[in-house]
């Protein structure tokens, strides 16, 4: 045995004895692995507290460590990596151990398996999640697809931020359910741009009148439907699972290859694994987690707010999420780590940054089946104090994918409040809502947002019909400095309106978004809410269900700065701006290279009249703007590389190099 003040390596196993931790195996004198992950850290704690100071690793032999509770890392545990013993099996941390004891049975007529729970009976166990070989099971729906419409709601102000207690559906909707079944039922709306979820208070079946017990976050309307998850009579599907509360019961129907004796079935018991928590005068330092699986943690989670004027529980966050907790989470902390590692089956965000974090990496990890996003960004606002800014923080070469299962509105990375962040290198995919959004001010007033970079990330297959009002891009405020370059974002579908790959939203201002490949959006590739002298320029847009390009609302101020793109249509206008726009030329354009796959472009039909680029150049827009083909390579199946002809070079077009977009090679 060494000294306790020469060690620079501790070994943890998943179970047994919690002995000295100074080698990976048991031996006759006492030596072997710790027992816990928690005592490795109490055991570092007492040499940090006793001075001694060098690096440290701990590595963690095969196998899952299910918590108690969240890890904590404080102010006192500093300069240390935790990894796995084996990086070719990776140590499980998790909130769920293996579900055991699973036998034949049936519901309503269903063959499927059970397991008891008197967790479920007794009201401790409050089941929201449940994931089986890896995968996260399915709530049976109602109805099975589409929605049902809303008669009559509480609140008819039909203002954005006007909450309804309760609402009624039409006559005959909810026939052949329970009035049992409405009450263990999750009521859910898809709306705007989130998503509200909510169990039912009471049910009144003469008016069809569902109480919500937690109020809606926006307006309820009829232009939007609902459903009901969790609903026993629609059980019958193979994937999905009922928690019975009556019997104290969990069934769940076998996937095709799956066996009751070999199944691998978990139930989350918490949301958060590991926490790194410092103080405004005492940070958590230089700690690295790597080449680790952090898996299965619950999605349990309502926000706060106030219905009337009392503080309650509300259905919704008013966007993104956004103040889903984390997997891990960061408070005051500097010179962290979370690398190659995997975080996947978890319930809100994956990682949290919160305030008062710099220099914080989340390199090379992998996000699969988050329940809301991947990673979240926020320390104080302009104004607040210094102490609590974040900033200097960095995601980079992640895969974020299949997010938003529970929480549509997740993002797959939010910078709130924060500075000189770089976003970097990810693929971002299979969402909901937007890839990634940066900035947390709405219109033009102060904002901590600057100098963020949003760099060489492929962002796709968001929305997908079922959120609005989202980007592959997202900005809020005004953002000096502020980069988004070099990104490849396509396939993005809104519900309603409101598919864009870049979208400068409420009082952007300052950005420069340029070498972006935008195609296939539901609405447009490009779109601008409002904002003030933002630069887009060098970007290739090409196909969209709108107008390729729009920017909504008229300032008397010059809003945008649009030049030298290569814009390619099959058919729809150019632009959609305001008229007003147009004759006050807010709108600075010039210098494009513009193609219609459909004959002569429509520069931007004005009342009915289709207005060409001659139109524009009279207006004193659009100068040295051209119409000719761009000659892309295989434009119909998305491949933009230009031709060594191609008109867009003497225009002064710089080719976009798309080589490293995405995760670089490590």
């Amino acid at each position: 045995m060494r000294a306790f003040n020469s060690v620079c390596t501790y070994y943890v196993a998943p179970s047994g004895p919690n002995l000295t931790g100074q080698c990976p195996e048991v031996r006759a004198n006492g030596d072997g692995p710790f027992g816990s992950i928690h005592a490795a850290i109490e055991a570092i704690a007492e040499l940090r507290r006793s001075g001694v100071n060098q690096p440290i690793t701990v590595r963690l032999l095969p196998g899952e460590y299910p918590l108690g509770s969240a890890l904590e890392i404080g102010p006192t545990i500093t300069n240390v990596t935790f990894e796995s013993y084996d990086k070719c099996n990776p140590a499980l941390i998790t909130s769920a151990p293996k579900l055991e004891g699973w036998q034949n049975d049936s519901f309503n007529g269903i063959p499927c398996v059970s397991v008891a729970l008197p967790e479920l009976k007794d009201g401790t166990l409050r089941l929201k999640d449940f994931f089986v070989n890896g995968e996260r099971a399915k709530k049976p729906r109602f109805p099975a697809e589409g929605t049902l419409k809303i008669a009559d709601i509480d609140n008819h102000n039909t203002a954005l931020f006007a909450p309804s207690k309760w609402f009624e559906a039409e006559k005959s909707a909810l026939d052949g359910i329970s009035c049992k079944s409405i009450l263990e039922a999750e009521i859910r709306f898809n709306h705007f741009w989130i998503d509200e979820k909510s169990p039912a208070e009471a049910y009144d079946p003469e008016s069809c009148r569902i109480t919500l017990r937690y109020p809606s976050t926006f307006t309820l309307t009829n232009n939007f439907g609902f459903y009901l998850e969790n609903v026993a009579e629609m059980f019958g599907n193979k994937g999905e699972f009922y928690p019975d509360t009556e019997n104290g019961k969990l069934y769940y129907i076998l996937r095709d290859g799956e066996d009751k004796e070999t199944l691998d079935a978990r139930i989350p018991r918490f949301g958060t694994l590991l926490r790194f928590k410092g103080s405004a005068d005492n940070h958590v330092k230089n700690i690295r987690f790597r080449s680790l699986k952090f898996a299965y943690t619950t999605s349990d989670y309502n926000p706060s707010g106030v219905h009337g004027a009392e503080p309650v529980r509300l259905a919704s966050d008013a966007q993104a999420a956004s103040n889903c907790p984390g997997t891990i989470e960061f408070e005051y902390a500097k010179n962290c780590a979370i690398a190659k590692s995997c975080i996947v089956n978890y319930g809100l965000y994956g990682v949290f940054i919160g305030k008062g974090c710099s220099e914080i990496r989340v390199a090379r990890c992998y996000f699969y089946d988050g329940g809301a996003g991947g990673v979240r960004i926020n320390g104080a606002a302009a104004g607040g104090s210094e102490s609590d800014f974040t900033h200097d923080n960095t995601v980079a070469d992640c895969v974020i994918k299949h997010c938003g299962r529970v929480h549509m509105a997740g993002c797959g990375v939010i910078i709130m409040n924060g500075f000189n962040n770089r976003i970097v290198h990810n693929e971002i995919s299979d969402l909901y809502y937007t890839g990634i959004s940066c900035g947390w001010v709405w219109g033009y007033t102060p904002s901590i947002s600057r100098d963020n970079l949003i760099l060489k990330n492929h962002i796709f297959n968001l929305g997908q019909g079922e959120l609005s009002d989202m980007g592959g891009v997202y900005l809020l405020g005004a953002a000096p400095g502020t980069v988004v370059s070099g990104n490849i974002i396509h396939d993005i579908k809104s519900q309603n309106y409101g598919g864009w790959a870049l979208y400068t939203d409420e009082g952007s201002a300052y950005v420069t978004l340029e070498n972006n490949i935008c195609y296939n959006c539901s609405d447009n590739c490009y779109h601008q809410h409002y904002g003030r002298m933002n630069v887009v320029r060098n970007n290739i847009f090409a196909y969209a269900g709108g107008q390729l390009c729009r920017v909504s609302r008229f300032e008397r101020h010059l809003s945008i700065i649009f030049e030298q793109n290569i814009l390619l249509t099959d058919g729809c206008p150019i632009y959609g701006i305001s008229e007003r726009h147009f004759d006050c030329s807010t709108f600075g354009c010039g210098n494009n290279l513009i193609w219609s796959e459909k004959g002569a472009p429509v520069m931007f039909d004005r009342g009915g009249k289709s207005l060409t680029l001659d139109d524009f150049k009279a207006q004193g827009l659009e100068n040295d703007s051209v119409i000719a083909d761009p000659k892309f390579a295989d434009p119909k199946n998305y491949d933009f590389t230009l031709a060594c002809d191609s008109p867009a070079y003497s225009m002064g077009f710089a080719e976009i190099d798309t080589r490293d977009v995405g995760p670089r090679k490590a």
